[in-house]
C-alpha cells in the first residue's frame, strides 16, 4: 500500500511525496491501513466537501486548466468531494453563494486571482451577517465570523492574497495546504460611505490614487498580467 504525504521544499514549496509498504500477510497489511484511515478521519480540520469557484477569465484565462490538471487530482486522492461550478460572468460567484445550499460543506475553495477571492469573501460574509440578523450597514456592528473558510488557488494576474496567505504563488502548494486543513487567520474590515456598506476586505486596502489605479485597470482586463 501507498502512504502520501506533503513534502516541503525550498521557498515555502510544498509537493506531494509518495511512500510504497510491501507486507507479505494482507491480513495486516489491511490492519495498517484501517489505522492510518482511522487516524487521517481524527483530523477534524481536514476538509471532506467542498465547493469550488473557478474563474476562467483571470490571469492568463487558465482557471480551468489550472484546477482539471494541478489540484483535481490531488483533491481525488485525498477524497475530498469537490463540487465545481466555473463561473460565468462577474458576481456570479458572490450571487449563488446567497442562495446555495451551505450547511454540508467544510469550506469554498476560489480558483482565480485577488477578485475572485474578494467576491467569494463578500459574498460569504454577506450571507452569514444576513442569517445571524446583523445590520451590515451599521458601522458599529460586531460581525459573525463564517463557519466556513475559503481556500485560494491562484490563478489570476497578482495572487496578492496567496502571497499574503501561503507566501508562494503555486497552485499545488496551495492545494496541498488545503488537503491537509492548514488554516490562516485574516482580519477583516469594512468600508462604509454614508452609512452603507461598500465591501468588506483583507490583506490591504487602498483609496485615492491607488483606488483611481485598480478602478481605470479594470478596464484592461483583457490584457491579463500585462496589465
Amino acid at each position: 500500500f501507498a502512504v502520501h504525504y506533503v513534502q516541503k521544499k525550498r521557498g515555502r514549496i510544498w509537493r506531494p511525496g509518495k511512500v510504497t509498504f510491501k507486507c507479505p500477510d494482507p491480513t495486516v497489511c489491511r490492519e495498517w491501513i484501517d489505522r492510518l484511515q482511522e487516524r487521517l478521519n481524527q483530523e477534524y480540520l481536514r476538509p471532506r466537501r467542498l465547493l469550488v469557484f473557478v474563474n476562467p477569465f483571470g490571469g492568463k484565462k487558465r482557471g480551468v486548466q489550472i484546477y482539471q490538471q494541478k489540484v483535481a487530482p490531488l483533491f481525488d486522492l485525498a477524497r475530498i468531494k469537490a463540487d465545481v461550478i466555473v463561473t460565468e460572468r462577474a458576481g456570479h460567484a458572490r450571487d449563488l453563494l446567497q442562495e446555495l445550499e451551505l450547511n454540508k460543506l467544510d469550506g469554498i475553495v476560489c480558483v482565480g486571482g485577488d477578485g475572485m477571492f474578494s467576491e467569494i469573501l463578500n459574498g460569504l460574509i454577506t450571507r452569514t451577517q444576513q442569517e445571524a440578523g446583523v445590520d451590515k450597514d451599521w458601522l458599529a456592528a460586531e460581525l459573525v465570523r463564517p463557519h466556513l473558510r475559503i481556500g485560494i488557488i491562484p490563478a489570476g494576474s497578482t495572487d496578492a492574497v496567496s502571497y499574503a496567505t501561503v507566501g508562494v504563488n503555486d497552485p499545488v502548494t496551495s492545494a496541498l495546504h488545503i488537503i491537509i486543513g492548514d488554516c490562516q487567520p485574516l482580519d477583516v474590515s469594512s468600508v462604509h460611505y454614508r452609512s452603507q456598506l461598500l465591501r468588506y476586505n483583507v490583506s490591504f486596502l487602498g483609496y485615492g490614487f491607488y483606488g483611481d489605479v485598480v478602478r481605470d485597470s479594470d478596464l484592461r482586463r483583457w490584457m491579463g498580467p500585462t496589465r
